[in-house]
């Protein structure tokens, strides 16, 4: 499993926004909005190599920050 950090969202982004952009790069275990305060998510993915590919096509995309999350170790709980 890997998780994304995608900063610089707009606040109004809904999860379902990001779950289409992003599951055209593999299976998705979960994505997470933040709502207080907005304008980050973390997205789970079922592979680390799909996860990258998703870096490498979207970071910089509409502004976003897309990263691999420093807290991916622990694989429970947000954040």
């Amino acid at each position: 499993m890997a998780r994304l950090y995608v900063g610089n969202l707009d606040p109004r982004v809904t999860a379902r926004e990001l779950e289409d952009e992003f599951r055209t790069f593999g299976v998705l275990r979960s994505v997470w909005v933040a709502r207080k305060p907005p304008g980050f998510a973390f997205i789970d993915f079922d592979d680390k190599r799909d996860a990258e590919d998703a870096i490498r096509d979207l970071d910089g995309k509409n502004g976003w920050r897309v990263e691999l999350s420093r807290n991916a170790s622990s694989g429970r709980g947000w954040p």
